[in-house]
């Protein structure tokens, strides 16, 4: 492992893998929870009271749709740091980012980042800048967005071999901070407070 993603390893270990079956979290600059869900035009729920509680709201949810997956259930949490102006965002599985317009609405004015995971294995990381989507990849040699690019060095610093392209999840979360100033860590997901939402996921012609 990179000396860059050492102390970043909680992530695979989080409640025993458990976000290895599929995640996403996503930091969005200035906003509160609230104004991240009504940005993104989520269906308010009630607010969960840490990790735990949210899984038991996701799994309530994600049993009573008659098919998974069209609509997703989103919590989002301030990042309580005295330097910190972030709202912490998560998804179990997710696809609000890829499925909806959702991050060039959050995005208006600001700067966001967002790291996924699926079931499948299949991961990427977002970069987006007043509404615009700036760099996307999954490994570091194929990238897209408006200024593909851009993090090059970023992602150097953040322990990503741009030779091999090898990399690993815990390069997401250090290529996270180097954009945001927020270093991620479990107790942040553990025991936020989350204001929740659900977003409808249009379905695929």
């Amino acid at each position: 492992m990179n000396p860059e993603s050492a102390d970043r390893s909680w992530l695979r270990n989080f409640h025993r893998g458990f976000l290895l079956e599929g995640y996403t979290l996503t930091l969005v600059r200035g906003l509160t929870p609230r104004e991240y869900l009504d940005r993104i035009g989520a269906q308010t729920q009630e607010d969960c009271d840490g990790f735990d509680d949210f899984i038991a709201r996701n799994h309530e949810f994600q049993d009573d749709q008659d098919s998974w997956g069209d609509r997703m259930f989103v919590g989002a949490t301030p990042v309580n740091d005295e330097d910190a102006d972030w709202v912490l965002v998560l998804e179990i599985n997710g696809g609000i980012e890829f499925h909806t317009d959702a991050m060039k609405y959050a995005t208006r004015g600001t700067r966001g980042v967002s790291h996924f995971l699926s079931p499948n294995a299949v991961s990427q990381f977002s970069w987006w800048e007043d509404s615009e989507l700036r760099t996307r990849f999954e490994g570091p040699l194929h990238r897209e967005g408006s200024t593909p690019d851009h993090l090059l060095d970023l992602m150097r610093q953040a322990g990503f071999d741009l030779e091999t392209g090898a990399f690993g999840l815990e390069n997401y979360l250090a290529l996270a901070e180097e954009l945001t100033g927020v270093h991620l860590t479990a107790n942040m997901l553990e025991d936020g407070t989350y204001s929740t939402g659900t977003v409808e996921i249009p379905t695929e012609q």
